[in-house]
């Protein structure tokens, strides 16, 4: 292992980082997404740094393939997009580039953020960037050209040890931004690391802040859940942590209750059964997932042998009171019950048919009607 210093305010030298090489590491170019290597060698022969981050670099650690190869850059956006010209720049505070290739693929590259306390939409230096990350595991930086992983926060060492440690302070990681509590047991979970003491009771107590979240982007969160291969774990381990509550308030009521609750054992059974298809290839779309939480809590209630054509209003209603403050979608939730209802051989009711809207004539004012000609005089 190799160490980066620089110097103290007083000249001294300071440790600033440990730099693992390829020996040391293992990880090898041919693991990295062609296109993302495209990227990081169009960015160094313009003068720049580039660095796949986050995320790949965990997975890779950890033995897994990644789904998504995000760079880091010294580069600004506008240089980002002299460089690799076929990319678009997005957002409006931190203003990232999505780089685009051949059938919709998007690979994000960002710029380097500073850790300015109270303002992460300033431009830094991979320093900085590394130490306004949420967790170790995420804050490491892999150099595919020269082969050697930039660590600034210990998060080698972290990996090895299986712990998740947060870096940004608990004091304030999860109020400024309280999705970060799914995030921390979402990767604890997947990646079978630890969770400290300290970071699971602050977890706890910041869990409610999540009721401030908006429906939307806790839908997000729960679609992602559901289709990770790991939705039972992940969130039987939040409805221990309390995160449940304030997520999915309906469910954590049910997980938080497991022994001799034969509800709670249906809808892990039914999880679990989710899971396993997509470890196996299968890739459901989102009412088909819906439909491995929404069968075992309906049958429990008896309405695999009751229900009728008038039940599927009333229990549509039901679902969706029950998501709350997920919000799936009408057209998600009533395919996840048509399907159901199948199974249980009940008719369901019609769908309408798509209207096709009729175009007016043209001509008149606001495409009004012609005025109707006069009848000729007899």
């Amino acid at each position: 292992m190799l160490v980066r210093y620089a110097k103290s305010a007083d000249g001294k030298p300071v440790k600033q980082a440990e730099v693992y090489t390829k020996e040391e590491h293992g990880l090898k170019p041919e693991q990295i997404d062609p296109d993302a290597l495209f990227i990081t060698r169009k960015l160094r022969s313009a003068g720049y740094e580039a660095y796949i981050v986050g995320g790949a670099v965990r997975d890779l650690l950890l033995g897994r393939k990644p789904k998504d190869f995000d760079i880091a850059t010294d580069a600004h956006p506008r240089s980002i997009k002299k460089v690799l010209p076929f990319s678009r720049i997005i957002g409006k505070r931190f203003r990232l580039v999505h780089v685009y290739f051949a059938g919709g693929k998007i690979i994000e590259v960002a710029t380097f953020r500073s850790n300015v306390e109270g303002d992460n939409n300033v431009f830094g230096t991979l320093e900085e960037d590394a130490k306004r990350r949420d967790f170790t595991l995420n804050a490491l930086f892999y150099d595919p050209k020269d082969q050697y992983i930039v660590d600034q926060v210990g998060g080698m060492r972290d990996v090895k040890a299986k712990r998740l440690r947060n870096v940004i302070p608990l004091a304030h990681i999860f109020d400024e931004d309280p999705v970060r509590m799914i995030r921390a047991i979402k990767y604890a979970t997947t990646s079978g690391f630890s969770v400290p003491g300290n970071l699971a009771s602050k977890i706890r107590q910041k869990a409610p802040l999540l009721t401030g979240i908006s429906p939307s982007r806790l839908t997000e969160e729960f679609y992602k859940i559901l289709h990770g291969g790991h939705s039972r774990p992940i969130l039987a381990a939040m409805a221990k942590l309390k995160v449940l509550d304030a997520f999915l308030p309906a469910l954590g009521k049910e997980l938080g209750r497991v022994w001799f609750n034969p509800v709670a054992k249906a809808l892990l059974g039914g999880l679990q059964l989710l899971d396993e298809e997509i470890r196996a290839g299968k890739d459901p779309d989102r009412a088909t997932s819906l439909t491995f939480l929404i069968a075992p809590l309906l049958e429990q209630q008896g309405w695999s042998t009751r229900a009728t054509l008038e039940d599927f209003p009333v229990l549509l209603a039901q679902l969706k009171d029950w998501f709350k403050p997920i919000i799936p979608s009408n057209q998600e939730l009533e395919n996840a019950l048509r399907s159901l209802f199948r199974v249980w051989a009940v008719r369901t009711p019609r769908r309408r048919p798509t209207r096709s809207r009729r175009r007016r004539p043209s001509g008149g004012e606001g495409g009004a009607r012609p005025p109707r000609p006069e009848p000729k005089p007899m």
